[in-house]
């Protein structure tokens, strides 16, 4: 009876082992078809975004090349301060005219300097 006992140990420990065996393969194969899954849904997400965002620069870029056409020829450049290219004269007297722009500017305008 001795053996027969041992058996039935050995038989339920092996079945034992062969259950969990298979359940650590089903797990496995339940990970695996989620990690596809979601690789699958990415590269989906990865066109589509890549998809708008084409579109969208394709519209970006016919914006500009339609405002960059219908800017007017006359135009070429705006002086905003006149930039004095030889050094004739030395940066106190460039500081001393601004002042005196400065205060006729006020005068004429009617602000009175302090």
């Amino acid at each position: 009876m001795a053996r027969g006992a041992w058996l039935g140990l050995l038989a339920l420990v092996a079945s034992f082992a062969g259950g969990w065996q298979a359940s650590e393969w089903h797990r496995d194969s339940l990970a695996l078809a989620i990690d596809q899954a979601a690789q699958r849904a990415g590269e989906v997400s990865r066109q589509a975004s890549e998809a708008v965002a084409s579109h969208s620069a394709r519209q970006l870029e016919n914006k500009i090349e339609a405002l960059r056409d219908a800017q007017p020829k006359e135009i070429r450049t705006e002086v905003v301060k006149p930039v004095f290219t030889n050094v004739c004269v030395s940066d106190e007297f460039i500081r001393l005219y601004n002042d005196a722009a400065d205060k006729a500017e006020r005068a004429i305008s009617g602000k009175f300097t302090r």
